[in-house]
């Protein structure tokens, strides 16, 4: 019975994991761009913003294809 409660309490929401596949994306993009990353940016920077616009428009052209 432990075992069922830990793997609860253990598995992330959907909106948690977003978050962090945001945070990874937007981190690998500031380091390709050689952008100051701080996690405290994410959702409200200019270059969180760039990174979104950017990432919205690949996601565009690809559904365009």
């Amino acid at each position: 019975m432990a075992a069922k409660w830990l793997e609860k309490y253990l598995t992330m929401k959907p909106e948690v994991t977003k978050i962090f596949e945001d945070l990874e994306q937007y981190r690998e993009y500031c380091a390709s761009y050689m952008l100051k990353f701080d996690e405290r940016d994410l959702y409200r920077s200019e270059i969180y913003r760039k990174f979104d616009k950017q990432r919205n428009w690949l996601r565009r052209q690809q559904q365009n294809q």
